[in-house]
């Protein structure tokens, strides 16, 4: 419990930096997967960037069958 909530808090801050650099495509997917719970990430380049960052953070990603599509949850 403890883990997820700090995950969330560094999902937050992130958020915070990339409306900061003016990256507001990924900002939003990023405010999305914090609302949800879970988001699913195509092959653009926006959802590579999130698919990076969560992964940096620590959060569980499940790919399709012919990994054009990536779910992301907390």
């Amino acid at each position: 419990m403890l883990e997820k909530k700090i995950r969330r808090y560094k999902l937050m801050d992130e958020h915070r930096r990339l409306v900061r650099e003016g990256k507001l495509r990924e900002a939003n997917t990023i405010l999305y997967l914090l609302r949800k719970g879970s988001v699913k990430l195509g092959l653009g380049d926006e959802s590579y960037t999130v698919e990076i960052l969560c992964e940096r953070l620590g959060c569980r990603i499940r790919y399709s069958r012919n990994y054009n599509i990536a779910e992301v949850r907390l």
